[in-house]
């Protein structure tokens, strides 16, 4: 996303990413990845609820797929620190138009299950 960000402003969109670790650490993680966009904090999950966002089973969470992605994740030297984290939380993705309508929405079943940055730029059409 962060790679891709200009390509996703050139088409008169934003990108907003919403967490419920503390405000703090996000600020800090936003610095830390050099970010372009914000990462809001919401500690309550509303936003999670409001968009159905649920909890996976274990089997879901630590599945081939997702040990595999952290596997790859901390070969190329990054690190994961979410000491605050629920691991079971999982999130979405979703475009949404300049009224508020869903243009396209992705509920994650897996902590890696998340559509390519390219499928997500493709929603925004323009």
């Amino acid at each position: 996303m962060r790679q891709r960000h200009g390509e996703i402003q050139a088409k008169g969109a934003d990108v907003v990413a919403i967490s419920f670790e503390p405000r703090d650490r996000l600020f800090q993680l936003t610095r830390q990845l050099q970010l372009p966009f914000p990462i809001l904090s919401d500690p309550e999950r509303d936003v999670y609820a409001a968009y159905s966002l649920a909890q996976g089973s274990l089997l879901k969470i630590f599945s081939p797929k997702t040990v595999w992605a952290y596997l790859k994740h901390f070969a190329r030297g990054r690190r994961y620190e979410h000491a605050t984290s629920d691991w079971r939380q999982l999130g979405g993705d979703f475009v949404l138009g300049e009224d508020g309508t869903v243009l396209f929405e992705h509920r994650g079943q897996t902590p890696s299950d998340r559509p390519t940055v390219a499928s997500l730029i493709e929603r925004l059409g323009g």
